[in-house]
């Protein structure tokens, strides 16, 4: 059984199976609802405005959908926004199962001693406004345990946010599969540079900025074999290295969760191993999606 820090691969996903409306408010003719299942990131939702009407919105699944992580991909929420997400086991939303409550955008993410007392963000614990200005963010939720839902609203609140809407590039549903081994030790993580580089004659370099993805490499090993064959060989076959998913490497994380956790996709199918009687080892190749 996974202890509550294993690594979760957020797969099946429910995404693609959901319909995506404004929530009782009015919607931007362009950028609207329908964009949260969009798996190009660059297909965004923004509200007209930040009224609390306009700031939310339903999804409403084609089937009964095991949901247990939720994620915000691709956001433009600033410090002191909330969100609260519901489900329901009907398709009208109507009986309500789960209630996340107001919860914050934006966790700590300065553990306390890791900043010297008089910065300015030190009692708080967060980045300040210029740290996450013009970026895009992810919000990762991890519910308490599986529900099977119809459908879900989501109530965005950000009244001060200075671009004057909300916005988000996907609404990600996933099931969620908590490795019952975690990733061993030694695995690697980091940044993809894509950032072009051109020297001149004289050894001056320019440069053209670009996004970089965050990576992983790394193995899990000695899984009993039948979860190996029901979960990692079937994300590996029915993934690819297109379709993507959420990879949230400790559930449990505060400090870190904004920073480690994204929307991957398989950066290759590595070779399972038959590591000994009954288990397997299975690679992890990701490459955040942008």
């Amino acid at each position: 059984m996974a202890t509550s820090s294993n690594a979760v691969i957020g797969w099946p996903r429910w995404t693609s199976y959901a319909s995506f409306t404004e929530d009782g408010g009015s919607t931007d003719p362009i950028y609207v609802p329908d964009n949260l299942g969009n798996d190009d990131l660059s297909f965004v939702w923004r509200s007209p405005d930040l009224s609390t009407d306009n700031t939310k919105f339903l999804a409403v699944f084609s089937r009964p959908s095991p949901i247990r992580l939720f994620a915000l991909v691709g956001h433009n929420l600033t410090r002191n926004a909330t969100f609260r997400l519901k489900l329901y086991s009907d398709t009208g939303a109507t009986a309500q199962i789960y209630d996340s409550g107001d919860t914050a955008v934006w966790p700590r993410v300065f553990a306390f001693g890791t900043l010297p007392w008089n910065d300015n963000r030190c009692w708080t614990g967060q980045f300040n406004d210029l740290e996450i200005s013009g970026l895009r963010w992810n919000r990762p939720l991890w519910l308490d345990k599986l529900y099977l839902a119809r459908s879900a609203r989501c109530a965005i609140s950000d009244p001060n946010n200075p671009a004057g809407y909300v916005e988000c590039g996907l609404a990600e549903f996933a099931q969620g599969w908590q490795v019952s081994i975690n990733f061993s030790y030694g695995a690697q993580y980091g940044w993809k540079a894509r950032t072009q580089m051109v020297q001149g004659i004289g050894g001056r370099k320019q440069f053209e900025r670009r996004d970089k993805p965050r990576t992983l490499q790394g193995v899990i090993q000695y899984l009993p074999r039948d979860e190996t064959m029901a979960q990692g060989f079937e994300l590996q076959r029915q993934a690819d290295i297109n379709e993507p998913f959420y990879w949230l490497p400790d559930p449990t994380s505060t400090t870190n969760l904004i920073r480690e956790s994204y929307l991957a996709r398989n950066a290759e199918l590595g070779m399972l191993s038959y590591a000994t009687f009954g288990r397997d080892s299975m690679p992890l190749s990701l490459e955040e999606a942008l």
